[in-house]
């Protein structure tokens, strides 16, 4: 694709811009869209496609309550050595970060650059670790359907590291873009028709508005679907539409008590813990990674830090279901004894619903394929349905 040439000439945009604020619930509220905030300015080339910065899109999985290093940041840069140098490491990946808009433009164009360059691993694809798909929302049946990913596009020539590509769409449509699982983004831009306009997506359709805050592994973190849109976190917000907040960080999801008190800042409708994979049952096993440790010490602050909020306790994430190991059953003792304390809303996922009945829902013997994704998102779905009594 030829560098484009922009015009000196700068066009407000058409659109009413996220005011951004420090609670993640405000972002996500439709009143907080003001067409008075429409200042940022858009650049339209010379081949009639208008240019929006990702950076004034609205987007939902962002830390927002407090500086970071970088615009797509899952967490803030405040962590310390107390916290594993994995998810400190791996706070800018955007895994269930996604952009949430409608607009009249009959085409997109997407420009991304990611953080850490193009690359795939040897069990996940380019597009599931780097790149980014697009889904929009089928008016006739109110679910939400696979459009178009990365894959095909051209290099951005003049641009190292980016890539372009269009995609047609239906003028009016709401669009959701997933960020890349395994990467963060460098750059990211929109390009849609120079008289089109961007505007606020509809509520999620439950009614939810507050997310739904995931923490845990590399399954978490999308390993290994073939594109974001099929991470498991992202089918459970789409199929019960709700918005979410992915923390899966891969081999480093391990409850240290500080994750606790960051996570507790997150104004979250329920929190998904999934960490056992990372974790050993005593201190001998992964000093500073036990359960026995630092499962009770977590769940009681996160409880006392957001009373009310519902917590699923969720087993070891396995798709073969071997049935439940020495983790799993310190997990279910524990919230027996929660339960038996008096706790509400605490519910427990069993491994055994997580099975996809065959031995085919994995692409390396643990990590699920999207077809382990598929039974992973009805498993994690069926117990945050029930966490926000959903109907």
């Amino acid at each position: 694709m030829k560098k484009l040439e922009m015009k000196k000439a700068k066009v407000v945009v058409a659109a009413a811009i996220l005011a951004v604020t420090g609670a993640y619930a405000q972002q996500n509220q439709i009143a907080k869209w003001d067409p008075a905030m429409a200042t940022e300015r858009a650049v339209v080339d010379t081949n009639g496609i208008k240019w929006i910065d990702g950076k004034y899109l609205p987007i939902e999985g962002r830390w927002t309550l407090g500086d970071t290093e970088h615009y797509y940041m899952r967490l803030p840069d405040t962590l310390t050595t107390n916290v594993n140098a994995g998810v400190r490491g791996m706070r800018s990946h955007t895994s269930g970060m996604l952009f949430r808009f409608r607009t009249d433009s009959k085409f997109l164009v997407i420009r991304h650059k990611p953080l850490n360059g193009w690359h795939a691993m040897p069990h996940m694809t380019e597009v599931g670790t780097s790149g980014w798909d697009v889904y929009k929302l089928d008016k006739a049946s109110g679910k939400w359907r696979f459009v178009a990913s990365n894959h095909g596009a051209s290099a951005d020539k003049g641009n190292p590291g980016a890539r372009v590509k269009r995609v047609a769409w239906n003028a009016g449509d709401e669009c959701i873009i997933n960020l890349p699982l395994y990467n963060g983004v460098k750059e990211f831009s929109l390009g849609i028709a120079p008289d089109a306009k961007i505007e606020a997506p509809t509520p999620w359709a439950s009614g939810v508005e507050k997310p739904v805050v995931f923490y845990g592994t590399s399954i978490t973190h999308g390993g290994c679907s073939t594109r974001p849109g099929l991470g498991f976190v992202n089918i459970v917000g789409r199929e019960l539409q709700v918005p979410v907040y992915g923390l899966g960080f891969s081999g480093s999801g391990v409850m240290e008590y500080e994750l606790s008190d960051v996570i507790a800042k997150i104004d979250a409708s329920c929190y998904v813990l999934d960490c056992l994979w990372n974790m050993g049952l005593t201190e001998a096993q992964r000093p500073g990674r036990s359960v026995q440790k630092n499962y009770e010490k977590f769940i009681r602050n996160l409880r006392a830090k957001r009373p009310g909020v519902p917590i699923v306790m969720a087993e070891a994430c396995d798709v073969f279901c071997g049935g439940p190991n020495d983790k799993d059953k310190f997990t279910r003792r524990l919230y027996e004894k929660l339960v038996a304390e008096g706790w509400k809303d605490l519910v427990y996922l069993p491994k055994d619903e997580m099975y996809t009945g065959d031995t085919e829902g994995t692409v390396d013997g643990c990590h699920p394929n999207d077809l382990g994704m598929k039974s992973m998102a009805k498993a994690f779905g069926k117990a945050v349905r029930e966490a926000l009594k959903l109907k």
